[in-house]
């Protein structure tokens, strides 16, 4: 029996104890998250724990440059998990094992989900399989699985020692425990909101909201610009007139439901700010609603305002009879989203990049990559590949294109056209390269690929390529070359290198 621990601060015992021999399985959708897990893992290691690191070189690699000096165990045994066809690789693992003579201890394998997928059907007899080998040599075995794919249905959860998925959306992490195993018993079907600290996962606090007092106060306060047309308001309505006199009534107000007007997307970052002020100190019973005075917002912007304490988002153009409807539905309703405690992080994550148009494929590639390090799930993003039709030349593709939003970036890799769209939802998707494209898409492309993240696209050939095309009519911008390459000092780390 083993008496190991997940590392994640604030996890409950029952959810973060690793006692048994067996096959622990972590499925993360992100690269930099399975890292960051990885990393806390082996951090949290005893200096005397026998370990095994078994992972693909490159992730071997990038996984102990993060690690401290002098952190973890003393030594650890590190094998390369080389490709194979139709995930060959994993099939003969438990037999490689057993050679390289890995017996007791911990076992961690970093596991991309592509490879797993390439077993077809026989994922689960292999999970079963080495969860077998693992009980009956003694090793608790520690997958971080990560990957667009979720290659593991949760029904394996009761016959795996344990079951876990990282997720990030809305906003907000969550560790999903389908199931997991240890001396104090068995849990299942419970999740845990996650938040980053100084770069380590913590279970986010439970937020302690000062009065419920409003749940079911009437009265509305709205700003006087929010009214538009409407006639003056009905008993129990109160209407400031100044932005800065609205927020300071806010702060104090007896009625249950403030209205406030939003008439251009410049006025976001301040009504993010006021929004969330108001709610960190009013609690989650006051209904705050926002009024577009017209279509000004992008579907980003709205999800921005409604993470920072927003209950509704009214639209523009509505009657009165509509706008009242609408209000009166936010009666006893309780904001419930994930409350977001640094405000200035969020904020960052909805900016769009400081550019906009055609870039070189390493100026593209770094600064749509820093979109997608930044990201919780608040907003899609959509990344595409585009080849060019045979026999139309690279200058009047590039010439049909109109890139006029912030952060809408294009560059040419190879006969093909990448785009990454800032806050492009996947249902607006066709809309937007008709916005684009002069011309209909297909008539300059032969297919549009789609990728979830740029750790699908070759990393290498984007940052060795700072060409920029020379056309002469196409919507451009061009930029200072980006560094994005990070430079780690030499340090001395503890381990033992072994090959097999």
């Amino acid at each position: 029996m083993f008496s190991l621990n997940l590392a994640i601060d604030r996890l409950p015992r029952e959810a973060s104890l690793l006692t048994m021999a067996g096959l622990h399985w972590l499925s993360v959708v992100r690269h930099d998250d399975m890292l960051r897990l990885a990393r806390q893992l082996i951090i949290g290691l005893p200096f005397a724990q026998q370990t095994t690191l078994v992972a693909p070189a490159d992730e071997r690699e990038a996984l102990l440059q993060a690690l401290p000096a002098e952190a973890g165990p003393e030594h650890m045994a590190l094998f390369t998990l080389a490709a194979g066809r139709r995930g060959a690789e994993l099939k003969r693992l438990p037999t490689e094992l057993r050679r390289a003579g890995v017996r007791a201890g911990l076992l961690m394998v970093l596991l991309p989900a592509g490879r797993v997928a390439a077993l077809g059907g026989k994922v689960t007899a292999w999970v079963q399989t080495m969860q077998a080998w693992a009980e009956r040599r003694g090793v608790a075995i520690v997958v971080f699985c990560h990957g667009q794919e979720r290659v593991l249905p949760g029904a394996l959860a009761n016959r795996l020692s344990g079951l876990l998925r990282l997720e990030r959306n809305d906003g907000g992490v969550r560790l999903v425990v389908e199931g997991w195993h240890n001396r104090l018993g068995w849990l299942a079907g419970t999740e845990y909101t996650l938040q980053l600290e100084r770069e380590r996962f913590a279970v986010r606090p439970a937020v302690t909201w000062q009065s419920d007092s409003l749940h079911e106060a009437e009265g509305v306060l709205i700003q006087q610009r929010a009214l538009e047309r409407m006639p003056p308001p009905a008993a129990g309505w109160r209407t400031v007139e100044q932005d800065e006199k609205f927020w300071q009534a806010a702060l104090t107000a007896t009625e249950g439901t403030l209205v406030a007007a939003v008439s251009h997307n410049e006025e976001v970052p301040e009504l993010a700010q006021q929004l969330h002020r108001l709610r960190s100190q009013r609690g989650p019973c006051l209904r705050l609603a926002i009024r577009k005075l017209r279509p000004c917002l992008r579907n980003a912007e709205q999800e921005l305002l409604l993470h920072c304490g927003a209950n509704l988002i009214i639209p523009s153009g509505l009657s009165h009879a509509q706008f009242m409807g609408l209000l009166s539905c936010l009666h006893g309703q309780r904001w419930h989203r994930p409350w977001v405690d640094n405000l200035h992080e969020l904020l960052l994550r909805y900016r769009p990049p400081a550019a906009s148009g055609l870039l070189s494929p390493s100026a593209f590639y770094a600064q749509s990559d820093a979109v997608f390090r930044a990201s919780s799930g608040e907003a899609d993003h959509q990344l595409l590949a585009l080849p060019l039709r045979s026999g139309l030349s690279t200058e009047l593709c590039l010439s049909q294109l109109n890139l006029r939003r912030q952060g809408d970036l294009a560059c040419l890799v190879d006969d093909c056209v990448y785009l990454f769209l800032f806050a492009c939802p996947n249902e607006m998707r066709e809309a937007a390269l008709g916005n684009i494209c002069r011309l209909p898409w297909p008539e300059l492309f032969s297919e549009c690929r789609i990728f979830s993240d740029t750790e699908e696209l070759p990393q290498a050939r984007f940052e060795q390529d700072d060409t920029l095309p020379e056309i002469t009519s196409a919507t451009s911008l061009n930029i200072e070359k980006v560094n994005n390459n990070r430079h780690f000092d030499s340090k001395p780390v503890f381990l033992e290198a072994r090959e097999g």
